[in-house]
């Protein structure tokens, strides 16, 4: 019997998990949800909301199909580097580990997937 508990099949699922949490946030941003709206506005950066949701889509996309992945994670990871800075410099650090954890979570799913067998 094939053993399905092995770290390629963590990754994936890491990556499932990453693509529902992120897909979500970025089809906010592009469908301009209030909730999103009022964040954006806080932050002063309503013009580049369509363009920052495009880009976590993308960076999913590279993320998800394995020859590009670490694309994806390089891509991904800077999304949020950004966003834990925003938060750190006009949000007094509010909400900072979300950010943190999926950037983590980006570099995990990528590794894991292509490194172990």
């Amino acid at each position: 019997m094939k053993n399905l508990f092995t770290l390629k099949n963590l990754g994936w699922f890491l990556t499932v998990i990453l693509t529902v949490l992120v897909g979500i946030s970025a089809l906010d941003k592009v469908m301009a949800t209030e909730e999103m709206l009022k964040t954006f506005e806080f932050l002063k950066l309503t013009p580049y909301m369509l363009y920052i949701g495009l880009g976590e889509l993308v960076g999913l996309g590279l993320l998800i199909y394995p020859r590009t992945s670490i694309y994806g994670a390089v891509l991904l990871s800077s999304f949020m580097s950004g966003a834990v800075a925003l938060h750190m410099s006009l949000m007094g650090g509010a909400s900072v580990m979300v950010p943190v954890m999926l950037g983590a979570l980006a570099w995990s799913s990528h590794c894991l997937r292509t490194y172990t067998k």
